[in-house]
């Protein structure tokens, strides 16, 4: 295992999201790229869009790691098709950031994240033994047909639902970073070198941008940022045979997606949401709706279970059921290798 690489992917992202981050937010702030914050009282706008930031900084890291491993390695390949996979998820919610697409249209966009896999699996059918998940205890699996079948979610699915909590400032980058230092533990276990090297390279950019987003907000992940990171943990699931890993590490991810699921029965955005599900008061304090026509999510069930709570504590809430998430995701890896 090139273990230089992969120092080599987490200080470039490091560096280079730290230095692209400041510019960006003003950048995007001159280009009237904001919205407003709702938790927080009177409003105030916020720069949005800041998943251009992870993006450049990942894609860079990424791009320069391919050329100094060779790009014909297999190794080159993995990281390209997962970074492939990102992007497509990444394009779409750019376009949602400036555009603003229906729902329904978005989720259907992100299932073309499969294309770079699907395009993988024909043209180098050898790269990756497909239909072969690894469970702990119980080992590889065959269930090709299945597999197959269920592949367009893998990337749409862990995109959307990460999408889904991003509901706080912090939430999303703070629980990134857990999950992909899990995954980069993880593919140290499992010797998955592209996983690895992918998940710092993440990890990095992540460590730099997570102070803009972190209470009080600077900058917005938007649907570029969620849906993001979201996709590479889907392709560095399918890619890498992590899908057990990366299922356990979405977790808190699924149970808000099934909550806000079954209130809506089925995907609806945050602007489409008439009644809210959380109240703010004049103090920034934040309370569980009681009206019972309000929607169900995990940041009520959140505040229901420990009362009224300002938003960074409700953060920390999501960033600690992550961990523990995680923590299962590790005791896993353990298991399989």
């Amino acid at each position: 295992m090139e273990l230089y690489l992969a120092v080599l992917a987490f200080s470039t992202s490091l560096i280079l999201t730290a230095l692209l981050a400041e510019p960006l937010i003003k950048l995007l702030r001159r280009m009237g790229i904001v919205r407003p914050d709702a938790h927080k009282p009177g409003n105030p706008t916020v720069a949005h869009s800041g998943g251009v930031i992870l993006f450049l900084g990942v894609t860079s890291s990424l791009l320069t790691t391919i050329l100094l491993a060779g790009p014909s390695t297999p190794l080159s390949l993995k990281i390209l098709i997962m970074l492939a996979s990102g992007a497509t998820c990444f394009a779409v919610g750019l376009v949602d950031d400036v555009k603003i697409l229906r729902g329904g249209v978005k989720t259907v966009l992100t299932l073309l994240g499969i294309l770079p896999v699907l395009v993988a699996g024909v043209q180098a059918p050898q790269l990756i033994e497909w239909g072969r998940p690894v469970l702990p205890l119980i080992g590889r699996l065959r269930i090709t047909i299945i597999y197959w079948a269920l592949m367009p979610l893998s990337i749409a699915g862990a995109a959307n639902i990460v999408n889904m909590l991003d509901v706080m400032n912090g939430v999303i980058p703070g629980t990134s970073i857990i999950a992909f230092s899990a995954l980069a533990v993880a593919s140290l276990i499992l010797g998955r070198e592209a996983t690895l090297i992918a998940s710092l390279a993440v990890l990095g950019a992540l460590i730099a941008y997570y102070k803009y987003n972190a209470y009080p907000a600077r900058v917005f992940n938007g649907d570029s940022g969620s849906l993001f990171l979201g996709a590479l943990i889907g392709a560095i699931a399918v890619v890498d045979h992590m899908e057990f890993i990366a299922l356990t590490l979405l977790l808190p991810h699924l149970l808000n997606g099934f909550f806000v699921l079954v209130s809506f029965r089925g995907f609806k955005e945050h602007r489409q949401i008439r009644k809210r599900p959380i109240q703010v008061d004049n103090n920034g304090i934040l309370t569980a709706s009681t009206d019972p026509d309000a929607p169900l999510s995990l940041t009520r069930v959140i505040l229901a279970v420990g009362g009224p709570s300002r938003e960074p504590e409700v953060a920390k809430a999501y960033i600690l059921l992550e961990a523990v998430a995680a923590a299962l995701a590790l005791v896993s890896a353990w298991l399989m290798r």
